[in-house]
């Protein structure tokens, strides 16, 4: 899985080092990711996502629909639902 926030897009970027004689060096910075549980009122249900921290803010200050609506996604981008209607066999 790649290491990249579902609802904002952002993942890992690459650049260079500089060293004080100016080589360069090949580095990239990775995304703070985090696991997070998130409810989803529309569809009761909650749902566990790889969120980063800086949009797990922004999830705190405007809610889930208004932050995925900026970025231009929906909710089922944000998680599908694999499961519904499949039940366990009783064994």
């Amino acid at each position: 899985m790649a290491r990249k926030c579902v609802v904002t897009g952002k993942g890992t970027i690459s650049g260079n080092n500089v060293s004080h004689s100016h080589l360069k060096t090949r580095r990239s910075w990775k995304i703070n990711l985090i696991k997070k549980r998130i409810f989803l009122e529309d569809e009761n249900r909650w749902v566990t996502v790889r969120i980063s921290t800086r949009a797990l803010r922004t999830l705190k200050k405007k809610g889930i629909k208004a932050a995925i609506k900026d970025n231009g996604e929906s909710l089922k981008a944000l998680a599908p639902k694999k499961y519904v209607g499949i039940q366990k066999k009783a064994v």
